[in-house]
């Protein structure tokens, strides 16, 4: 919701995910995030994650987003 952004709400999430997948053993996380959405690749960049790779999702509605995975951990 535009008036809920930037109030840290994305990264307070990411944080508790990051816990949780911490707490089960899990050290690496992987995401997509839609290239045509620099700010999203800039949050996920700002926490740590860095781009990984890149690739088209072909979705069910014959539309193909670009993305990049964006990768936290070893």
């Amino acid at each position: 919701m535009p008036e809920k952004q930037g109030q840290g709400i994305a990264k307070k999430i990411l944080k508790s995910l990051e816990d949780y997948a911490n707490k089960v053993g899990i050290s690496t996380i992987l995401c997509k995030v839609r290239m045509s959405v620099p700010k999203n690749i800039q949050l996920y960049s700002s926490i740590g994650y860095a781009v990984y790779d890149e690739d088209i999702l072909h979705k069910p509605n014959g539309i193909n987003v670009k993305v990049v995975t964006m990768k936290k951990g070893p």
